[in-house]
């Protein structure tokens, strides 16, 4: 049969419904449903916002810790400090790490006391997302612990910790078989840094332990050196600590202050100096941390050393010791030694020295029969609780609390049957930690059997409370 007209056959689009395959239509309806969350978004506005990732600190805090509000991203700085609010209100600094706020309050949190955080809504995020409703939470202050060494009469000496409200149960925390030389508790409370022995080696390292986890790590690894003396630096970023080269021909070298940084994992020590003729113990940091003051072995000085202009600021002194300086960095009260007038006995006397008018004040005189022998400030700069010998009243060396404003004294310990000569105060500036020495019984007569003891004062109501006997190297676990 011969075909004279041709049909055409219907064509089919690639695109049509009848050549799609069941991938096609699910990325069909997935475009679908993203167009309209897009176009729901640009009518109805973001209904989300800005997150808050993390808080701290939940539940319980510490009276130096800082308060951190982590975002889920990027935060206009001003905006968020300013919707940033405490009840009671704190006053205190805000420092930023990518888009996490901290706030460091400038005095320490009460004791017992209970704070809520607030962040009001409308903070906004560097592209303008704001923070929808407000966050809120609390957190309880902990009453500060005391930390020391024990036992004093014996060895392996390990830390200790203690709750002054409950004196009678001590809780071990290190268990070292050679036992540990000196330590240093962070600003935070939650972490201490302490000097080990090798009894083999016949070296030291520094180590940190955690108090909540116990977790140990090791953080010098001083071959053929002795490294001690860890002092944490107020944001708890660094340790300055001191290092004693142990040369098998020359013997040991003079001490030098090397730091670590915290920041690094591992951590990582330095010298503090470039300039290794520098040489220095005994560190200390402001309570800003913006200087740090030594004695200078070399010069027969104390050295304080600016770290934000590198430069440094001598105190002629032979004490041998740093002193003590204030909170702000800006005074230096330290010993000097000067020959009695009347014995010709070399004995310290305070002097107050400030750092940036070169100006020297006397605390105590030259012609009166007092000995100085440790001096801490205050946590408010208004005074100075001083380790004094006064052989013109009470026996053996009490503590004696010099008011800077007023130039007067108020003995804080006045029994003559104990020498107390190492102590801190608390954060908060309402207690000293003690180590005292009963160099009689109670009879007034010499004591053969004494050991150190560990005992509070409350500098307000003079209330002293014995927390440990045998113990020493007493500090607050704030």
């Amino acid at each position: 049969m011969e075909v004279t007209d041709q049909q055409a056959l219907p064509q089919h689009s690639a695109l049509s419904p009848q050549h799609l395959t069941s991938l096609d239509r699910a990325v069909i309806v997935v475009i679908a449903l993203l167009i309209a969350l897009i176009a729901a978004t640009i009518l109805l506005g973001d209904r989300v916002g800005v997150q808050l990732d993390q808080v701290t600190p939940l539940g319980q805090a510490h009276s130096t810790t800082a308060i951190t509000i982590r975002f889920n991203e990027a935060m206009n700085h001003d905006s968020a400090t300013a919707h940033f609010q405490t009840d009671p209100a704190l006053q205190g600094t805000f420092s930023w790490s990518g888009a996490t706020l901290t706030f460091q309050p400038a005095q320490a949190l009460m004791p017992g006391s209970t704070y809520t955080v607030a962040l009001e809504a409308g903070a906004l995020s560097d592209t303008g997302r704001e923070l929808l409703s407000e966050y809120r939470y609390s957190f309880t202050v902990a009453h500060p612990r005391v930390a020391y060494l024990y036992p004093a009469d014996g060895s392996p000496q390990n830390l200790w910790i203690v709750d002054p409200a409950d004196s009678d149960h001590p809780t071990q925390i290190t268990n070292s078989p050679t036992g540990l030389e000196d330590f240093g508790i962070s600003p935070d409370g939650t972490q201490v840094a302490f000097t080990e022995k090798n009894s083999i080696t016949q070296t030291s390292d520094i180590k940190l332990i955690d108090l909540q986890s116990g977790a140990l790590q090791q953080l010098t690894n001083c071959q053929n050196a002795l490294c001690s003396a860890p002092v944490w630096r107020p944001d708890g970023k660094t340790i300055a600590y001191e290092r004693v080269e142990n040369d098998p021909q020359f013997g040991n070298s003079p001490p030098r202050i090397w730091l670590i940084d915290l920041t690094t994992m591992p951590a990582t020590t330095r010298l503090l100096f470039q300039e290794t003729q520098l040489l220095g113990y005994q560190a200390q940091w402001s309570a800003d941390g913006s200087r740090i003051a030594l004695v200078d072995r070399g010069s027969a000085a104390i050295d304080i050393y600016d770290l934000t202009t590198d430069k440094i600021v001598q105190v002629a002194s032979t004490a041998g010791t740093s002193g003590t300086l204030s909170p702000d960095g800006k005074q230096l009260v330290y010993p000097d030694l000067v020959a009695d007038p009347t014995s010709g006995a070399m004995l310290n006397k305070m002097r107050l020295f400030t750092v940036d008018t070169g100006a020297f004040t006397t605390i105590s005189a030259d012609d009166q029969p007092v000995d100085d022998q440790r001096a801490v400030w205050s946590p408010d700069g208004k005074s100075v609780a001083i380790a004094r010998q006064d052989s013109r009243s009470v026996r053996g060396i009490q503590i004696v609390l010099y008011n800077v404003a007023t130039n007067q004294f108020k003995a804080l310990t006045t029994d003559p049957r104990y020498s107390n000569l190492f102590f801190w105060w608390d954060p908060t500036g309402t207690q000293l930690v003690i180590q005292r020495f009963p160099e009689l019984d109670q009879n007034m007569q010499t004591n053969p059997n004494g050991r150190p003891e560990i005992w509070t004062i409350d500098v307000a109501s003079g209330t002293q409370t014995k927390l440990a006997t045998n113990g020493f190297l007493p500090h607050w676990v704030p």
